[in-house]
């Protein structure tokens, strides 16, 4: 199985967003790494409309996604490509992002729950193409940027896990789509090698949604576009700045590596304990943040934190069981319930409230609230980010 170039993903995610009618649907389907459209032989093709939106709020119903036969070197091989969120359907878009509770995936486990529905309102008739097929299947790409990137892992998921053929996945700027358990087994099946995350570093979607959310692959980077504005930016979101940034280059060139180590437990501990002001504006503050966040649940309790990823919950409850282990940590011995007392005064300082100045203070109640505070932030400038395509 040959891996697509990284410009060729991003124009395939940019020039999805267009296909709404069958005019469009054309044009679309002329790109080379297709099978040619000819009078008398055209590719094996789907249109996906997808449901976006709440069940009944904003309900709505538009073309969402491509089906199709590869052809050239991509010969016997599928493309399922998702566009991402658009203002166009009244803002139904905004409404399946903003949809962050918990719910088993197609292949049963805990994903977000906005992203499945729209993902899973389009499987029937992934299944019908993938049915309709005719000949051997070497690889399917799975390929779209923001919204579009997240439904993209999805299909890729269910595509190794149900239909067993070979997966590439491609995203752009995507948000974070399920818990530990869905990124361990997807990164595990499809292979970390065979998943291309492309994110610049203030681009604030793939920011979103906080934990228990992650990122595929599993403990891996992803392709990592530096960026030279010091806070999150609306721009960074746009598929044409991710267009330009991977144009003409490899897969290796565009590979860099986070100016910090967010993963390295003493470097967490460095940051909390650091002095200098915290600015929620920053793309560090929410990589260090969300980085703590896990250290000290995994370092509090990891049974508890196995519970919380377990249950199908709504982004409240997410709040109030994180609330809850950070809240019996600041009980714990002095090593832990420190490490809890700088990460919640790290955040109401870069919330502008007022900061706790004893442990007292630091009630679950105010720990929730801080939280929900957070959270609201964070979606916030992700919405900002998208209001602005």
């Amino acid at each position: 199985m040959t891996s697509i170039s990284p410009s060729e993903a991003a124009l395939l995610a940019r020039d999805v967003y267009a296909v709404q009618d069958e005019s469009q649907l054309r044009f679309f389907l002329d790109h080379p790494l297709f099978k040619e459209l000819t009078s008398k032989n055209s590719p094996l093709q789907s249109h996906l409309k997808a449901e976006v939106g709440g069940r009944v709020l904003l309900n709505h119903k538009d073309g969402f996604g491509i089906c199709v036969e590869g052809g050239g070197l991509h010969k016997d091989e599928v493309f399922l490509i998702f566009r991402g969120t658009t203002t166009a359907n009244k803002g139904a878009d905004i409404l399946t992002d903003a949809r962050i509770g918990i719910t088993n995936s197609s292949t049963g486990l805990p994903v977000h729950c906005g992203f499945h529905h729209c993902f899973s309102s389009m499987l029937p008739k992934i299944q019908r193409f993938f049915n309709t097929y005719q000949g051997g299947i070497k690889a399917v790409h799975c390929i779209g940027h923001s919204l579009g990137g997240a439904v993209a892992s999805l299909a890729a998921d269910w595509v190794s896990e149900i239909l067993k053929y070979p997966v590439r996945l491609y995203t752009f700027g995507a948000p974070r789509v399920g818990t530990d358990w869905f990124v361990k087994r997807t990164s595990s099946s499809i292979g970390a090698g065979n998943m291309y995350r492309v994110y610049h570093r203030t681009d604030p979607v793939p920011m979103v949604p906080l934990y228990p959310f992650m990122h595929v692959p599993y403990k891996e980077l992803g392709y990592y576009i530096h960026s030279s504005q010091p806070l999150t930016s609306g721009a960074a979101h746009f598929m044409k700045n991710y267009v330009g940034s991977v144009d003409g280059k490899s897969w290796e060139q565009i590979n860099e590596v986070p100016e910090h180590p967010y993963t390295v437990e003493s470097a967490i501990e460095a940051w909390l304990k650091s002095k200098s002001p915290v600015d929620a504006s920053s793309p560090a503050f929410w990589r260090w943040t969300d980085a703590a966040i896990i250290y000290l649940l995994k370092k509090i309790a990891m049974s508890a934190v196995m519970q919380l990823q377990a249950s199908f919950i709504g982004i409240f409850t997410i709040a109030d069981k994180i609330a809850y282990i950070l809240a019996k940590g600041i009980d714990l011995a002095e090593n832990i319930s420190i490490w809890v007392e700088r990460l919640m005064r790290k955040l109401m300082e870069a919330l502008g409230m007022r900061i706790a100045k004893t442990k007292k203070e630091l009630t679950r109640d105010l720990i929730r609230y801080v939280l929900l505070r957070l959270t609201e932030k964070a979606n916030r400038e992700a919405r900002d980010a998208i209001n602005k395509l």
